[in-house]
């Protein structure tokens, strides 16, 4: 068996934890990521004693280290270079920080595709030609692996699909796109949404919660138009990537299974024809789309940063 470091390095907080080649997480932790200012280093040092506390709690040995960061990384995947999340992470060589400090050369993807990777090998996506995960949270974004290799080809990413327009007229998002699918999607779209429903300011997660028990009508009509919205996103972005599985994830997906009926109806009410002629037409290159919730559980970053460390061999970061 082998055993590689994970590490999600998010807005809020940076997980870790030992993952094997199964795709189980042991030894997980977290502590808050903190690097909103312009000095790295109180995050760095975070970091530093973190990985040692894990590796010392394992006492294995690990086949490498691998980074899940927000945003856009570099060509060389050594650095973020856009991440209004993380602003005292910008510019900084993380690759070569993990190499100084642990003797490691460390994998680093953005946090969309370990998402991806994580789902595509011990999820939903597995054996998939084409597959999309889109990860609906705080923002919204795709990943994309195509005959098992992640799409990466814009700064780590098939492109910041959360800026897709679905209503020139909508709200902005934080970027300040008009009518993106984050401004709808997201949980500000979201919170939005459910205030001018109820009448007064509602936080997201309190729909989402509402929703699941299914007694509060309103926050299941809120995650009914959600659904929607998602539905319509998919639809803009299947003539592109044509996947054949389609994975939603993240936080927003624990509203229970009104939202995944309605994103399924919209889509393909949009599209469905469309991709059903293409399946006929060449059945051996396309196949009829599914759409489903991920199977892997929430700590997919983490599992999705080690995941080339443990499934190519030749990718082995060991000093």
């Amino acid at each position: 068996m082998r055993y590689a470091l994970g590490v999600d390095i998010g807005g809020t907080h940076t997980k870790l934890g030992i993952v094997d080649q199964m795709g189980q997480v042991t030894h997980a932790s977290k502590f808050p990521t903190n690097a909103r200012g312009h000095d790295p280093s109180a995050f760095l040092q975070s970091l530093e004693a973190n990985i040692h506390q894990t590796l010392t709690a394992f006492g294995g040995k690990i086949a490498g280290m691998g980074l899940s960061v927000h945003g856009h990384i570099d060509k060389e995947r050594r650095r973020q270079i856009v991440c209004n999340n993380t602003p005292a992470l910008r510019g900084v060589s993380l690759f070569d920080f993990i190499e100084h400090r642990f003797g490691y050369q460390p994998v680093i993807n953005n946090d969309l595709t370990a998402h991806a990777l994580a789902e595509y090998h011990f999820g939903t996506g597995n054996g998939a030609a084409r597959f999309l995960c889109l990860a609906i949270g705080t923002g919204l974004g795709a990943g994309v692996i195509v005959n098992g290799e992640p799409l990466r080809y814009i700064d780590g990413t098939p492109g910041d699909t959360g800026r897709v327009i679905l209503d020139p007229s909508g709200p902005k998002d934080v970027y300040g796109v008009r009518g993106s699918a984050e401004a709808f999607c997201g949980v500000a779209g979201i919170a939005r949404l459910a205030s001018e429903k109820y009448g007064y300011s509602v936080e997201a997660h309190e729909v989402i919660a509402a929703a699941k028990q299914g007694e509060d009508e309103i926050a299941v009509a809120v995650m009914r138009q959600i659904g929607e919205y998602i539905g319509q996103t998919l639809a803009v972005l299947s003539p592109i990537f044509l996947p054949e599985r389609i994975a939603l994830t993240g936080g927003t997906t624990e509203c229970g299974p009104i939202m995944l009926g309605a994103c399924r109806n919209r889509f393909f009410e949009l599209v469905g024809a469309y991709h059903d002629n293409l399946s006929t037409l060449a059945p051996n290159y396309y196949s009829p789309i599914q759409i489903n919730y991920g199977a892997v559980n929430g700590e997919s970053a983490v599992i999705g940063a080690a995941i080339e460390i443990l499934i190519t061999p030749n990718l082995s970061t060991d000093l």
